[in-house]
């Protein structure tokens, strides 16, 4: 990865693990939603000068589409029943881990010999977090809604690299993903608590429209970096927020900061820095 798509990740991977913290600390399923209205604002201007998807990407966009909202559906119920400390660096250090899964089974690309050292690095992290006893073991509800989130990143990162590799270029995708994503999940949010997702997004309108602006130049960053870089380093490069989000649930959310805790979510981060740095070698 080139060194300034590798500090743009690294200040993308902040304002993730800032934005996550809005949505665990908030209403999550009305900052999601009311963040993506927000991002869909910003981004629809820009459809009038972007390409118009081909037919060929379209199901490109379809199937992210399915992906992003499964993802926010998940994110929902581990923030419902779990410190952000913990599940945050789950859901993001397991990220890697599918991605080898679905390279293998789907491109049939074995994961080499350092790519398993990093991988067993993060396995031992998030085994750590997950037997955290500050507050008891983490929720078995919310450790498999963690691992789904998890899926579906690895799955939308393959499926959204493919986008904006397309000949319309990462702008015309990056637009109407945003667009059609906000509105799909504004959809499924309604249908989850009816009209009083309206009145629950105006109640925390700052906390929505920070959120919003956050997540869409994380987003932004992210797919811009896919459409010219290795997919396992800009992935890995990213996943490395859960360092930010350990310290932001210690010094912001008031979560207990102790060695275990830091040491395990330190060794997520040294496990996606390792396999970033073979995939570069």
């Amino acid at each position: 990865m080139d060194p300034v798509a590798a500090l743009l990740m690294l200040l993308a991977g902040l304002l993730h693990a800032s934005w996550h913290a809005i949505v665990k600390n908030g209403s999550s399923l009305a900052i999601l939603a009311g963040m993506g209205l927000v991002s869909s604002i910003v981004t629809l201007p820009f459809l009038f000068f972007v390409a118009v998807p081909s037919a060929s990407t379209w199901p490109l966009i379809l199937a992210s589409l399915a992906l992003h909202a499964a993802y926010k559906v998940s994110l929902t119920v581990t923030y419902g029943s779990a410190e952000f400390g913990r599940s945050y660096p789950i859901a993001r250090g397991s990220v890697p881990l599918f991605a080898a899964i679905f390279a293998y089974v789907v491109l049939h690309q074995r994961p080499d010999f350092g790519q398993l050292v990093g991988i067993a690095i993060i396995c031992l992290g998030i085994f750590g977090l997950a037997r955290d006893r500050i507050h008891g073991r983490i929720d078995r509800r919310a450790l498999g809604a963690a691992i789904v989130a998890a899926a579906m990143v690895a799955g939308y990162s393959v499926v959204d690299a493919a986008g904006t590799r397309q000949a319309e270029g990462w702008a015309s995708f990056t637009a109407w993903i945003v667009v059609l994503d906000s509105l799909v999940f504004f959809l499924v949010a309604t249908a989850q608590k009816g009209a009083a997702i309206l009145s629950d997004i105006r109640a925390g309108f700052i906390p929505v429209l920070i959120a919003g602006v956050l997540g869409l130049t994380s987003f932004a960053v992210f797919l811009w970096a896919l459409s010219r870089n290795p997919i396992a380093n800009v992935v890995a490069f990213r996943e490395c927020s859960v360092l930010f989000a350990s310290l932001i649930g210690v010094l912001f959310l008031g979560e207990r900061a102790t060695i275990r805790r830091l040491c395990n979510a330190a060794l997520v981060a040294v496990g996606l820095v390792w396999i970033a740095a073979v995939k570069a070698s």
